[in-house]
């Protein structure tokens, strides 16, 4: 797979414009329904800071700015937000508490992961690897088995809301960000981090079709699919 600053910068530019219509479509449906109805505009801007940071690698030094911000949301923003926005729409009371509990576990993780970033600055590597950014440091995750390790625990916090959730629209999603993570465990392990990314920005469009067809959420009663 080849990507670029071109392809971050059109893919990012399509999910801002694209990111308007779908946070419409999360009103319509009731204000908890605002957290998945940002993950297109947020994949936009995340998309657009590592073509920042395309460019800068290419001019000779990568900016540190962009992959700070790149790597708030990767690290930081999505273990998070992917759980939390699970539980605000599940019905299920024990399913909300556990993508609650698992919410929490990726601000732990993402803190874990981040703080270096942030208090560390110079243990941060980004370089090209075969057409992909790689990003590196020796943080908390300072040896490749420890970084196997916080991967899947991060898969686990990322896709066990969407796959356990009541609603069948999001269930899909959580299948296809599924498949992502092991399309990019199989063939892009050494930049991992830069390529789920861009493959999970591309399935976020899904959810504008998603939210057409979404109903109030109704924390008393279950969902229905």
């Amino acid at each position: 797979m080849c990507f670029s600053a071109g392809a971050s910068f059109a893919l990012g530019g399509a999910l801002i414009a694209g990111g308007a219509a779908t946070l419409r479509g999360g009103l319509a449906r009731g204000p908890r329904w605002l957290g998945f109805a940002a993950f297109p505009l947020l994949f936009g801007i995340q998309q657009v800071s590592e073509g920042v940071l395309w460019l800068s690698i290419r001019e000779g030094e990568a900016s540190d700015a962009a992959a700070r911000i790149f790597l708030f949301f990767a690290y930081l923003l999505w273990p998070i937000l992917v759980p939390l926005s699970s539980a605000l729409v599940e019905p299920d009371r024990v399913r909300r508490r556990l993508f609650a509990a698992l919410a929490v576990m990726g601000g732990a993780l993402g803190l874990l992961l981040y703080l270096p970033v942030i208090l560390t600055p110079d243990t941060l590597s980004v370089t090209l690897a075969q057409h992909s950014i790689r990003y590196e440091h020796l943080g908390a995750m300072n040896s490749e088995a420890r970084m196997v390790v916080a991967r899947m625990i991060y898969a686990a916090i990322i896709c066990l809301p969407l796959l356990l959730s009541s609603w069948r629209e999001i269930r899909i999603f959580g299948a296809l960000v599924l498949a992502s993570v092991i399309l990019g465990f199989a063939v892009a392990s050494y930049a991992f981090t830069s390529i789920w990314c861009f493959l999970a920005a591309v399935l976020s469009g899904w959810l504008w079709y998603a939210l057409r067809s979404a109903p109030s959420v109704q924390l008393t009663g279950r969902a229905q699919g």
